[in-house]
């Protein structure tokens, strides 16, 4: 028996074992979920995957046991956000059925989008918000202080003790600087998410202190990543938290992370230029790269995949334009459409989630979904969804929160 055949059957059975406790945990201790689903999501190595036909991740397996145990224990009130995301699958399978939609398509857009943004609205309905925020805190603090210790280092822990070959595995390196990827398998996924968990340490129950020095720990380590798409998710989040977030800090505190924010940045931004001044031509034809790709959006299909040969890129770095170029323009005009009415919707009543959303969607341009920063993403999306939902249905004895709030003050009291 090959080794190769025996890790993955190793693999399987850690999987089925990960996936069991996930449909029978779940059913009465949703917080375990919450904490099970995260640390899966942000400290398994994007390359541990499941070959089963396709290439299963631990997190989406997590994912399904979550939504599957949960199944039927709360009435989840629809809303349009979910069902515009069901049936944008509904209609890829069909269009995979019909041949204009690949089965890879398909199977992205079913598990690493519906999935993750299941777990969100599920976990959420069982009243575990504010957990997700906790737990969130605590693990992007444990991230972030791994990804600084790689980049002073030069080593990557989970590739070293981890590594199975994949091409994820390789470390990158901008101005001979290593860019921290963590277990995330590319600096650009771990910048991102550094970047989305900002709003949601703000607005943790953690006492303020641990809030501060975890923000600043996170934007060191983003900035670390070396990545614009990090950096400006970082920037976006912070400013954001600071303007729509806050009932959910005190005002000496917000001032006081707005005064630490400046000087991380005074002392990290020259470090950064002249990272980006040592690349040279490296940062700048990936730039040019990015722009290079708006030339496929003519050569796209109005539905399915474009059969343009110009558009048979080994690596397309922009989710929208891979969007159009796998399921069609038509498809990507109407998701465009539902992005600009969630940013409106968001900014007109925001939750921490929903500024974690805004604060990356221009990052997006720039990078399609990769590793395991999609789940966090489209999980995030889900939580906000059931915030704003939860808001507009208060119980009828209770009154509804005050603007920028999300939870009554007893379960707003600090923790730790």
């Amino acid at each position: 028996m090959s080794a190769s055949l025996v890790e993955g059957i190793v693999l399987g059975l850690v999987a089925l074992a990960m996936g069991g406790w996930g449909v029978l945990v779940v059913r009465r201790h949703p917080a375990v979920a919450v904490v099970g689903f995260l640390v899966v999501l942000m400290l398994v190595p994007a390359w541990l995957v499941i070959p089963i036909g396709v290439d299963l991740a631990p997190t989406m397996l997590v994912g399904l046991g979550i939504v599957i145990g949960m199944f039927g224990l709360d009435a989840v009130k629809p809303s349009s956000f979910d069902i515009v995301l069901i049936g944008l699958v509904a209609v890829a399978a069909i269009m995979a059925v019909m041949g204009f939609v690949t089965a890879n398509s398909l199977y992205w857009l079913a598990l690493w989008w519906l999935v993750p943004y299941l777990v969100g609205r599920t976990l959420a309905m069982r009243g575990q918000v504010q957990t997700v925020y906790d737990v969130v805190a605590v693990l992007v603090a444990i991230v972030a202080a791994l990804a600084i210790v790689e980049s002073l280092s030069g080593s990557n822990f989970f590739t070293e003790r981890l590594g199975v070959g994949s091409h994820w595995e390789k470390l990158q390196y901008r101005g001979g600087r290593v860019r921290a990827e963590g277990a995330f398998g590319h600096s650009i996924a771990l910048g991102a998410t550094l970047g989305m968990a900002i709003p949601l340490v703000w607005a943790s129950r953690w006492r303020p202190w641990f809030r501060v020095v975890t923000i600043a720990v996170v934007s060191v380590a983003a900035f670390l990543t070396f990545s614009r798409i990090g950096m400006l998710t970082t920037i976006v989040a912070l400013v954001g938290s600071f303007l729509l977030l806050r009932n959910e800090m005190p005002s000496r505190v917000r001032w006081t992370i707005a005064a630490a924010g400046l000087a991380v940045a005074a002392v990290l931004i020259p470090t950064v230029i002249r990272v980006f001044d040592d690349a040279g031509s490296e940062a700048t034809e990936s730039s040019g790269y990015r722009v290079f790709l708006l030339e496929l959006v003519p050569k796209m299909a109005a539905f399915g995949q474009a059969s343009s040969p110009a558009t048979q890129l080994r690596s397309i770095d922009s989710e929208p334009i891979l969007f159009g170029v796998r399921f069609g323009l038509i498809p990507l005009i109407f998701l465009l459409l539902c992005v600009a009415v969630g940013v409106i919707v968001a900014l007109r009543r925001p939750n921490p989630a929903l500024v974690s959303f805004i604060a990356v969607l221009p990052g997006l341009t720039s990078v399609a979904f990769i590793t395991q920063f999609t789940a966090f993403f489209w999980f995030v999306l889900g939580i906000g969804v059931s915030v704003l939902v939860a808001r507009g249905s208060p119980e009828p004895d209770e009154p509804p929160d005050e603007p920028g709030t999300v939870e009554t003050q007893e379960v707003r009291q600090p923790i730790g």
